[in-house]
């Protein structure tokens, strides 16, 4: 393979011509990315530098499902932003006593928070009846979402002991532990996640960007050696399409523009050029064989 041409294109959500930080869409001028028909084109991640500032508790982890003394379920919606574990504690508390006075049978809840176990203990005031806490998924899933931050499983149902019920696993306060940048450009990655779950499917996904550092710091992600790269099927690309999602292809909000560098080349394929080159030689030769084996022939007849 011979590089022909190479050129980096640095690309700031900042400068999108659609969309928001998360998902935009840039429009690029025609002579910029092209190639001859004998050519191919390539693109490579070299490098992402982002923000770590979006929130841990946004639209779709915020909601989860109480039942009160046998009664209807409600939804309890965590408002949106960033906790640590304490903050956490007393917002869940503010919000299940406002709802259960709303919805509810006026329950008064207190939460503690366990600092070796990383888990939450809830005890309601004077219960009655069945009370519980559902993460089981629903049409939309809004009642199953904030499983991780109140330190359940996933599609569980949860039921008060007299008026203590404890979390089964730690509460995590991230967000998300790796990001997905995606792009619209052709590729053959493979993922579980980018069809229906169960058998793996072709996936838009581009590179995984793991998340290691703290919160209000960046995140710098280098490629080594081209691991993240996408062949460009077409000889002329005109629109790019990037958007980020979790590491469960779920949706997330950024708070603060990102860039990265992309590195774009033009090549050959000098190989496939001379297996043609040679089997055509090849072919040329037997025809020279047989004519010439031909010519004896005739020769050796006519003596």
């Amino acid at each position: 393979m011979k590089i022909i041409d190479k050129q980096l294109l640095f690309i700031s959500s900042d400068e999108r011509d659609s969309g928001s930080v998360s998902d935009f869409t840039l429009s690029m001028p025609p002579h910029l990315l092209t190639c001859r028909s004998d050519q191919k084109m390539r693109m490579v991640l070299n490098d992402v530098v982002m923000p770590y500032t979006w929130y841990n508790v946004q639209g779709t982890n915020r909601h989860f499902e109480v039942v009160e003394n046998g009664g209807a379920p409600f939804q309890v919606s965590l408002d949106v932003g960033s906790y640590h574990a304490l903050q956490l504690r007393d917002h869940l508390a503010s919000k299940l006593n406002s709802a259960s006075s709303d919805h509810g049978a006026g329950y008064t809840y207190a939460i503690a928070f366990h600092e070796v176990s990383s888990k939450f203990t809830f005890t309601i005031g004077s219960p009655g009846g069945v009370n519980s806490f559902s993460f089981a998924s629903d049409t939309n899933d809004l009642g199953a979402s904030a499983y991780k931050l109140l330190g359940f499983s996933k599609g569980s149902i949860n039921t008060f002991t007299q008026s203590v019920l404890q979390g089964t696993n730690a509460i995590s306060m991230m967000f998300t532990d790796a990001l997905y940048l995606h792009c619209d450009l052709l590729n053959t990655n493979v993922d579980k996640r980018a069809g229906t779950g169960s058998v793996f499917h072709l996936s838009t996904a581009f590179a995984k960007l793991p998340i290691n550092t703290s919160p209000f710091n960046n995140i710098i992600f280098h490629n080594v050696n081209d691991d993240y790269m996408l062949n460009i099927l077409d000889r002329r690309v005109t629109e790019l399409h990037f958007w980020v999602t979790t590491a469960e292809h779920g949706v997330i909000t950024l708070n603060d523009d990102f860039s990265f560098t992309l590195k774009v080349e033009v090549y050959e394929d000098d190989e496939k050029r001379m297996v043609e080159q040679n089997s055509g030689i090849g072919e040329l030769m037997r025809l020279l064989l047989l004519q010439n084996h031909v010519h004896h022939n005739d020769r050796k007849s006519a003596d």
